[in-house]
C-alpha cells in the first residue's frame, strides 16, 4: 500500500485483509495526520517515501519492501470481501499463473460499478507504470477470478471529491507534458473531465488528442498494438462527452469511426465499450429499434469479454454495465409497446445491481401502465429497503397509496418528500386531502393553510 492521511478509511481497509495476508508493506508519502499510527496499529511495516508526483514511482518503491511470494495490491480507499478470501487462497496455488485478476467493484452513486483488474501477482513478476492511473505490467500468465474488492473512492463528500479530480487534471496534464503521444494520459483527462460534468472540456482535449494521436495500424502478427486501442479509448471517452453534450450526431459519427478504424486493422471482436456507446446513443435519439440491437450486441460480446478475459491486456470500461444494458432494453421495449418484455428486462437490471435506482422507476411506470398498483408500489417499496430511494419515489409512494385509498400509509412518505421539497405545494395539499379523508380535521386545515399561505 502506498498512503498519504488515509485516517478516515485505512481502519476498515486493513481490518478487510488483515486475516488474508502475512505482512502488510505500508509506504507513507508524508501523512500529518494519523495514518502512520493506525498501520502500525495494525502491525503494518510501514516505510516513508517522499511524493514525486507518480504513483507507479511510489508503488514500485513499494514492492521493494515486499518478502512474501505474491504481492496484493490494494488502496486505503478498498476494501477485500471477506467471503472471498478462500477464493484467493484457492488463486495463489496455482502454479500456471503469475497474475490474478480480480472484480473491482467501485461504489457509486448507481450502485456498483464492476471492472477487472490484476491487483495480484508473484513477486518479481510485476511493476508499474505510468505517474497517473497506473497499469500493472505483469509477465506471463494471468488467472480471471471472482474475488470482490470494493472500492469507496468515487463515493466521497463533494469537497473531498473536487480535490481529488484537480490533483489527477494536474498528474495527467503533467504526464502529457512528458509525452504528449501518451494516449492512456490522454484518455483518462477526458474520463477525468466527463466524471465532473466538465463535457466541453472533455470534448476539446479529445479533439486534440485526436489531432496529436495517429493509431498505428495492426500488423498481421501483432494483435496487441496499444496505439490503436488507446485511440479508440480516446474515441470512445470523446463521444461521450458529445452524447452528454447532447450533440448524438458527433457521438455517433466519432464512433462509427472508431469501428471503421478496428474493422480496417482486422481486429475482433467488436470494441464493447464503442457499441455500448452507440447503444446509449440511439436511445437518446428514440431510435428504439437500433439501440435494441446495439445493446443485445453489447450484451453478447460482454459474454466473449468475460469468457477471455485471461487474454485481454487492454483496458474495457464497460464490462460492467450489464444492469444499464438491461435498463436501456426495458425502456426501449416499453417505448415500443412490448410491456411483459420491458418487465423482464428491468427485472434482470434490478437483479444485476439492486443498488441502481433507474430501473426500479422504470419497472413501477411499466406496471403504472397496466394499472397494477400493487406491483408498482411493492418495486418501489424496495428502494426503500436497499437504501437508494430519492425524493421522487418519495413522491410517487404516497400518490400511489392516495390512489389506493390507503391515505394513513400515504402521508409517511409524502411529509418525508416535503422535509426536502418544501416549495411543493401539490405535495402539501395531498396530505392535507389524506388528513381530510382521514377525519383528522384540524390536521387538513392546518395543511389547506400553509398550501394557501396563511
Amino acid at each position: 500500500m502506498i498512503v498519504k492521511n488515509e485516517e478516515e478509511l485505512l481502519p476498515n481497509c486493513l481490518n478487510s485483509i488483515k486475516d488474508a495476508v502475512d505482512e502488510i508493506i505500508v509506504v507513507d508519502t508524508g501523512s500529518t495526520d494519523n495514518t502512520v499510527t493506525i498501520a502500525k496499529e495494525f502491525k503494518a511495516k510501514v516505510y516513508h517515501h517522499p511524493w514525486n508526483d507518480s504513483f507507479s514511482e511510489a508503488r514500485n518503491h513499494c514492492l521493494n519492501h515486499a518478502s512474501g511470494d505474491w504481492i496484493l495490491q490494494i488502496d486505503a480507499d478498498e476494501e477485500l470481501e471477506q467471503a472471498d478470501i478462500p477464493k484467493l487462497r484457492l488463486a495463489i496455488s496455482d502454479n500456471r499463473y503469475n497474475g490474478i485478476i480480480i472484480a473491482i467493484q467501485s461504489i457509486i452513486k448507481d450502485g456498483l460499478h464492476t471492472f477487472y483488474h490484476p491487483r495480484i501477482f508473484r513477486r518479481g513478476k510485476g511493476f508499474y507504470k505510468d505517474i497517473i492511473h497506473e497499469q500493472t505490467i505483469i509477465e506471463g500468465e494471468r488467472l480471471p477470478t471472482e474475488i470482490r474488492l470494493y472500492h469507496h473512492g468515487y463515493n466521497l463528500d463533494e469537497k473531498k471529491m473536487r480535490i481529488k479530480w484537480q490533483r489527477t487534471t494536474h498528474l495527467l496534464k503533467k504526464q502529457i507534458a512528458q509525452n504528449k503521444h501518451d494516449g492512456f494520459a490522454w484518455f483518462n483527462l477526458i474520463r477525468n473531465y466527463r466524471i465532473q460534468d466538465l463535457f466541453q472540456d472533455g470534448i476539446n482535449a479529445g479533439e486534440e488528442a485526436l489531432k496529436i494521436m495517429s493509431p498505428v495500424p495492426f500488423s498481421n502478427h501483432d494483435k496487441t498494438d496499444i496505439s490503436l486501442h488507446h485511440y479508440v479509448m480516446i474515441i470512445y471517452e470523446t463521444a461521450n462527452c458529445y452524447l452528454y453534450n447532447e450533440d448524438y450526431s458527433k457521438a455517433e459519427e466519432l464512433c462509427h469511426f472508431a469501428l471503421s478504424k478496428l474493422a480496417e486493422s482486422e481486429i475482433e471482436p467488436e470494441n464493447i465499450d464503442i457499441i455500448f456507446t452507440l447503444a446509449c446513443i440511439y436511445l437518446k435519439e428514440g431510435d428504439y429499434r437500433k439501440a435494441i440491437d446495439y445493446f443485445e450486441r453489447f450484451l453478447l460480446l460482454r459474454e466473449w469479454y468475460l469468457k477471455n478475459i485471461n487474454r485481454i491486456s487492454l483496458m474495457v470500461d464497460t464490462m460492467g454495465y450489464d444492469y444499464t444494458a438491461y435498463n436501456g432494453l426495458g425502456i426501449c421495449s416499453g417505448k415500443l409497446g412490448h410491456l411483459q418484455t420491458a418487465i423482464d428486462y428491468l427485472q434482470k437490471a434490478i437483479a444485476s445491481n439492486t443498488k441502481y435506482l433507474t430501473p426500479y422507476k422504470n419497472l413501477a411506470l411499466c406496471y403504472l401502465s397496466e394499472e397494477n398498483l400493487v406491483e408498482a408500489t411493492n418495486t418501489l417499496l424496495r428502494t426503500i429497503t436497499e437504501g437508494i430511494a430519492d425524493d421522487e419515489v418519495l413522491l410517487h409512494l404516497g400518490e400511489l397509496y392516495i390512489k389506493q385509498e390507503a391515505y394513513e400509509k400515504a402521508i409517511p412518505y409524502l411529509e418525508a418528500h416535503l422535509k426536502t421539497c418544501p416549495e411543493n405545494k401539490d405535495t402539501l395539499l395531498n396530505i392535507a386531502r389524506c388528513y381530510e379523508k382521514l377525519g383528522h380535521w384540524e390536521a387538513a386545515l392546518v395543511g389547506y393553510k400553509s398550501a394557501l399561505g396563511e
